[in-house]
């Protein structure tokens, strides 16, 4: 995505490392959803790229964080 092009998936917090901080936050995505969420936070979210926040997304930032 355009507007995202700075962003990679996984790095929610937008701060280099992907690991458990943004597992935190894509958990708290998923369980107290903000109307006015940046929309590049979703994007970097949506791991599996299926326009959705869910488990399948945290499952997938866990096997990038354990290299998998």
């Amino acid at each position: 995505d355009e507007i995202c092009s700075g962003w990679e998936k996984g790095d929610l917090n937008q701060d280099t490392l992907i690991n458990v901080l943004d597992i935190v936050q894509m958990v708290n995505l998923i369980l107290e959803p903000e109307p006015d969420i940046d929309p590049c936070i979703l994007w970097s979210a949506d791991i599996n790229e299926d326009e959705m926040v869910n488990v399948l997304d945290i499952v997938n930032e866990v096997g990038i964080i354990l290299g998998g």
